[in-house]
């Protein structure tokens, strides 16, 4: 023992508590991007806060903008909470200029809910894993890798009915897959407002700040690799993106944002996804994708000789913007489109069947600072066409797709690029209530839905064979894909609307079929009796009409779910 403890002394190394590196990644959904946006229009300004996951350089520069004294009380301790995020000390191992760090916490969820046959309100997403130890290791301010090691449930368990708490009770229930997070990330601050980052990771991304998931990337893609370039200031800023959904399946991204007058900023992305290996042309940031004609260039799938039908590839546009017009007020907009055809082409061409696939959302949110708190009103409202995010094949439609490695690996999950509720919904959403922050919290929460017949994974669920096997996905997501998609001129009969035409089933309008009209409440409670222990109480009601799109059939239930998570 004296020998170990000798040579630690020699190595220069010590147990030491530490501060965060400046190019540690907050991850998206953190409650920092939240707190960012009270703060922001509180001053009345807006910045680029709302593409996640940031970096801590980031961040800082943006909150560099924010004057202190003229923050309300709520304003500044929002601020002082951000900063001792900051600031943590984590427990490890310091030699030198690197540091190596662990931030364990425990997290006990339990829930319940009086009908199974309708879906979680607390679920996979929102419940933590039960022992959570992220591992840092920082070089100075200019390096951090990151990984999650956890003792959590894994999806397979986390979607089941009879399942009460978080707490993986035997081995098949265990989550062997993690880390869902983990990166490499490399950055430098050039001058005192210009700053330039490179990651590579694993884990969710998101642009835009909505309440029900972004319309264009959303934090409910989870689990995809992605390698990332940004060159950040207040101002401008490009960010490129190569992210890996599967084999073989890759989304090339170009992002620019601009702000002007520190009140309104607009974002453009480019997106190529392709069903092909990794190819360098698509890595130009200037290039323009639609110029190319990748689609061309890739064999048709029932047809290899053939380089005529579009295959393997899927342009992607998004449009987002934000808007600030006083202190306290905010309005959003996000576009997302897969593909536009012109009334002309659809009127004039009997031959063409190939369907609009566009969505959008429009929010705003106002906030009230009143002693030590604020009163918080959201309001949101989104429409997804049809065939949003789906194209000729599902090899080439915006989704990951996986199966876990433990208990039942019949069932694959899908996720969408973006919303998700998927194509085919229109939603609303209104969120009010009343923080003081590092205290308490109390939100009112309605969700209202119209689900056509190919929302959510739809699509996906109906296409089984006589064997009840998936055709696609998890698994099975390198096999031909079978007779059946939902596209229209696809092989087969569509595996949703079997008796319609091609060219009815480019003209459908949201919602398809039967809709389902979903209406959730909820009311979320949270208490903080210190900053290391938080305890949040959820209880929620759900009543559906037409019910699995069975005309006149009703559903309804009550969920009440608790957590206590305590950070040591």
């Amino acid at each position: 023992m004296k020998k170990l403890f000798s040579t630690v002394l020699f190595c220069g190394i010590s147990f030491f508590t530490f501060a965060r590196g400046d190019q540690e990644l907050v991850e998206a959904g953190h409650w920092i991007y939240d707190s960012i946006e009270n703060l922001c229009m509180e001053s009345g300004i807006v910045n680029f806060a709302d593409s996640e996951p940031a970096s801590i350089s980031e961040l800082k520069l943006y909150l560099q903008e924010i004057d202190f004294f003229k923050l309300s009380e709520a304003g500044r301790e929002e601020l002082k909470k951000i900063q001792n995020y900051f600031e943590y000390e984590q427990i490890g191992l310091k030699s030198d200029l690197i540091n190596f760090g662990i931030e364990p916490s425990f997290n006990l969820s339990i829930f319940s809910k009086t009908n199974d046959d309708i879906d979680w309100v607390y679920d996979r997403y929102e419940r933590k894993p039960f022992i959570f130890v992220p591992l840092n290791f920082t070089v100075s301010d200019f390096v951090t890798m990151k990984m999650d090691i956890l003792l959590g449930m894994n999806k397979n368990n986390a979607v089941k009915n009879d399942v009460y708490s978080n707490v993986p009770f035997s081995a098949d229930a265990i989550d062997i897959n993690f880390p869902d997070t983990a990166y490499f990330s490399i950055g430098h601050r050039l001058t005192q407002k210009t700053g330039v980052s490179f990651q590579i990771g694993k884990g969710a991304r998101n642009i835009g700040k909505t309440l029900t998931g972004s319309m264009i990337w959303s934090e409910y893609l989870t689990g995809a690799s992605y390698a990332q370039l940004s060159i950040y200031s207040p101002d401008i800023k490009y960010t490129g993106i190569v992210s890996q959904f599967n084999v073989d399946r890759y989304m090339y991204a170009h992002q620019f944002d601009i702000r002007l007058f520190k009140k309104l900023t607009i974002t453009a992305l480019e997106g190529i996804f392709v069903n092909a290996p990794v190819e360098l042309r698509y890595l130009n940031p200037f290039t323009i994708f639609h110029g190319m004609a990748p689609w061309r260039e890739y064999p048709d799938e029932n047809d290899k000789s053939s380089y005529d039908r579009e295959s393997h590839t899927g342009a992607y546009l998004g449009i987002k913007f934000q808007f600030t017009p006083v202190s306290n007020l905010k309005f959003y907009g996000l576009f997302a489109m897969t593909q536009f055809q012109t009334s002309y082409e659809t009127s004039n061409y009997p031959d063409d069947t190939t369907p609009n696939a566009m969505g959008g959302q429009l929010g705003g949110r106002y906030t009230l600072p009143v002693s030590k708190g604020r009163f918080t009103f959201a309001l949101e409202g989104s429409y997804a066409q049809p065939y949003l995010y789906i194209k000729e094949s599902p090899n080439w439609s915006l989704v990951r797709t996986y199966a876990e490695n433990m208990g039942n690996k019949k069932y694959p999950f899908y996720e969408w690029i973006g919303s998700p509720f998927g194509p085919d919904t229109i939603s609303g959403e209104l969120n009010m209530g009343y923080e003081v922050p590092e205290k308490w919290a109390l939100n009112f929460i309605y969700l209202f839905m119209a689900r056509g017949e190919m929302s959510g994974t739809r699509v996906f669920d109906t296409m089984v064979n006589s064997d009840e096997k998936y055709l696609w996905g998890g698994v099975h997501t390198n096999d031909d894909y079978p007779n059946g998609w939902c596209y229209p001129g696809s092989s087969g009969n569509s595996s949703v609307f079997p008796s319609l035409t091609a060219k009815e089933l480019q003209s459908l309008v949201t919602p398809t079929g039967t809709p389902e009209f979903v209406n959730r409440i909820s009311v979320r409670g949270t208490y903080n009796f210190s900053s290391k222990i938080e305890c949040v109480l959820q209880p929620s009601f759900v009543f559906i009409f037409n019910k699995g799109h069975e005309e006149g059939k009703k559903a309804a239930g009550l969920e009440v779910a608790g957590a206590c998570s305590i950070k040591l």
